[in-house]
């Protein structure tokens, strides 16, 4: 009975043979390997500045900060200027213990009486003797040795006079005087302190408030230009003249000083409280603001990798404006651009690329 055998051996491995071609049927394809000429880079959208140029973030500074100081070194007696104290040209503000130079100024006198007496008693010496070595009483040495004598005693008159002088002023300078209208911004000393001639003891601030900002070195700021400024919480603007620009820039921030003062009728925001500066001026709208990690160079002509519709990369040439620490206003470019965050050397025009972390051949 072999031949109903193999019959059902066929029966059997024909739904085995179909299993295999329906699994056969049903499986994917072997995966795409990725293209290798496709680079991974980063991709950054890039917008026009706006006012970007025209904002700028400020300080509050003093026209002119002073340091007093006594002249003289001493124990400080009394300072009854405070911080935020409004004070006038020649106010006292503060004075030394005059015990010391008290008792300077009476050994100076004291000195000066001595050397007056002592020249006296010289030059009647002097006198005297003038004519005694025509007689023989004296020798013509010792005439003119009185002379001298008298001479010098004389010049001692003198330095003892100036001592006098020179105490009289130092009691005078144990008053400490406001040299000009201001604001005290800082008590360095208390009473009982003893100061050194020149240490500072309260900082003045003198001269109407002004907005110390840091604009772009090559940004063209006008004599006398105006400007707006605002604090945070307060809704009215303040008006700001320019008054000084520095010269030269930083050379790592591509950034320098510039300051503006304040004026018009508004209260002035305290010292080195944050404002808002905004500059009157139209600045350029079609300027883009890009990293410059972006931004390469070929033949001195500064260019960026631009991303096309077909996820290809493009070279186009841009005009830098100026900077912007790490930053660079451009032109050249469109509003909402996507362009390479680093320009890489390995890069060719129309090179394809994906943005960084979705990997090439699979998405």
């Amino acid at each position: 009975m072999p031949f109903p055998r193999r019959r059902h051996l066929f029966a059997i491995l024909l739904p085995v043979s179909a299993l295999g071609m329906t699994l056969t049927a049903c499986s994917s394809p072997p995966p795409r390997q990725p293209d290798r000429n496709v680079a991974i880079v980063d991709i950054v959208p890039v917008h026009t500045a706006g006012g970007a140029l025209r904002q700028f973030s400020g300080v509050v500074r003093p026209y002119r900060e002073t340091m007093l100081a006594f002249k003289r070194p001493g124990r400080l007696l009394t300072l009854t200027a405070q911080v935020g104290d409004t004070v006038r040209a020649g106010q006292v503000l503060g004075r030394l213990g005059k015990a010391e130079a008290n008792a300077g100024a009476a050994q100076a006198e004291a000195e000066l009486a001595a050397a007056t007496a002592d020249a006296r008693a010289a030059q009647d010496a002097a006198d005297r003797s003038r004519g005694l070595d025509g007689v023989g009483a004296l020798s013509s040495a010792e005439v003119r040795q009185r002379a001298l004598t008298a001479r010098a005693a004389e010049a001692k008159v003198a330095a003892a006079a100036a001592a006098v002088r020179r105490s009289r002023d130092m009691r005078s300078d144990a008053v400490l005087v406001a040299p000009q209208d201001g604001i005290v911004t800082a008590r360095l000393a208390e009473p009982g302190n003893v100061i050194d001639a020149g240490g500072p003891v309260l900082k003045l601030a003198s001269g109407p408030p002004e907005v110390e900002i840091q604009p772009p070195a090559t940004l063209s700021l006008p004599s006398g230009m105006l400007a707006d400024v605002r604090m945070s919480d307060r809704g009215t603007a303040l008006t700001a003249r320019l008054r000084l620009v520095s010269p030269e820039g930083d050379t790592a921030s591509h950034l320098r000083n510039a300051r503006f003062v304040l004026n018009g009728t508004g209260s002035p925001p305290p010292y080195n409280s944050m404002v808002t500066l905004t500059l009157r001026t139209a600045m350029p709208d079609q300027a883009i603001r890009v990293p410059l990690s972006a931004i390469a160079e070929r033949g001195d002509r500064p260019y960026v990798w631009t991303l096309q519709a077909d996820s290809r990369i493009r070279r186009q040439p841009v005009r830098i404006a100026t900077w912007l620490g790490q930053d660079a206003l451009v032109t050249g470019l469109r509003d909402g651009q996507s362009i390479v965050a680093t320009a890489a050397d390995t890069l060719v025009d129309g090179q394809s690329v994906v943005d960084a972390g979705i990997e090439p051949g699979f998405h």
